[in-house]
């Protein structure tokens, strides 16, 4: 799973083609090429791309032809092919024209709707990976930059990538989240028994320069059984009975399930811990794919560790389905020895599967 870009209309292809036509660009000149990239609107970033294409088409067709300019030329315009493109990857997490990345954490959530359904996500983490002193649980984690070799720049790099997944409370006492994250359903040895997993509320960035590995003990809830779940090729859910009751003040259940059809277009959002990390909400995807009966595909910006988030259709706010798995997260840059995140463009790649409400058993 990987965040996806949002293209709009023609800017996809533009921007594609010209990378195809590139070749990296020296080191020193990207960091100066990157301010200027930053300091244009995206108007300007998407004209000056298309007027890149047009001039190298109109090449192909007439090679002999010179394109002639009059007037001053622009700070755009004095980048070259490679270095504008390394450029634009530097900046691609805010711009539209390669797309967004849409995740956002708990303290940029201004949807009050929304608010209640990040309350009720939870974190799964291991027991070994917690520590109680004083009334204090702390979590253990290295930030996300060493766990996945991150490049330098990649967004949320510093943060601490303490969960294995997610999951969503759909009852006081009871957890919804993905079969192939429970020892008992996917038969992974790797994976801790329900009683030594902790159920984390409350791990998320209050504000931008917070600790998050820092929680109250009541925020944390021990797992004790697990009352039904499945994983196969279709069907991948699992519901796990937590020790005590969660108190409404830490979080209240999301018992508002859709578990009618869900359309191709349709706008849906999902709530988790990607790669670990604290809370992050991610709108503006949509469903591409309903063929299968147990799953449906769509564009959601998730990562490994959002497996089990519960996704919900935008309108609405009714919980349509679990996050189960997806494309991979991160690929490498060879130049620098480090990972990336895996861009697509919004139609391209595979998808990310979240299986159907449908399948998954109402708990009592």
């Amino acid at each position: 799973m990987r965040y996806w870009i949002r293209t709009a209309s023609a800017l996809s292809l533009t921007a594609f083609v010209i990378l195809s036509m590139t070749a990296a660009s020296a080191d020193d000149k990207v960091e100066a090429a990157a301010k200027v990239v930053g300091q244009a609107s995206n108007e300007k970033l998407l004209a000056e791309l298309q007027r890149r294409f047009e001039k190298k088409r109109q090449a192909s067709k007439s090679p002999s032809d010179k394109v002639l300019k009059r007037g001053l030329v622009s700070p755009l315009e004095s980048l070259d092919d490679a270095t504008l493109v390394e450029a634009l990857k530097v900046t691609v997490r805010t711009r539209t024209i390669y797309g967004a990345d849409d995740r956002k954490d708990w303290y940029e959530i201004k949807n009050n709707d929304v608010k209640p359904l990040a309350r009720a996500s939870v974190a799964l983490v291991n027991a070994s990976d917690t520590s109680l002193a004083a009334g204090q649980i702390s979590l253990k984690a290295r930030p996300l930059r060493q766990t996945m070799g991150l490049c330098a720049g990649e967004r949320y790099g510093a943060q601490p990538a303490a969960a294995f997944c997610s999951g969503t409370l759909v009852r006081p006492d009871v957890v919804l989240t993905a079969g192939h994250c429970v020892r008992e359903i996917s038969d992974d040895q790797a994976i801790s028994p329900v009683t030594e997993v902790r159920f984390v509320f409350g791990y998320r960035m209050e504000k931008s320069d917070y600790d998050p590995m820092k929680l109250r003990a009541d925020q944390i809830f021990s797992g004790k059984e697990v009352l039904a779940g499945e994983k196969n090729e279709s069907r991948d859910w699992a519901l796990i009975r937590l020790g005590k009751p969660v108190p409404a003040e830490i979080a209240t259940p999301v018992t508002d399930w859709d578990t009618g059809s869900v359309s191709k277009g349709q706008k849906v959002f999902v709530i988790g811990y990607p790669s670990g990390i604290p809370l992050k909400y991610a709108p503006g995807a949509e469903v591409r794919d309903i063929a299968s009966p147990g799953y449906f595909v769509a564009n959601l910006d998730s990562f490994g560790g959002n497996s089990g988030s519960g996704v919900f259709d935008q309108q609405t706010k009714r919980l349509v389905g679990v996050l189960v798995r997806g494309d991979a997260d991160f690929v490498q840059d060879e130049g620098k020895n480090c990972n990336r995140v895996h861009v697509c463009p919004n139609t391209g790649c595979r998808g990310e599967d979240v299986t159907r409400l449908s399948v998954v058993s109402l708990p009592q």
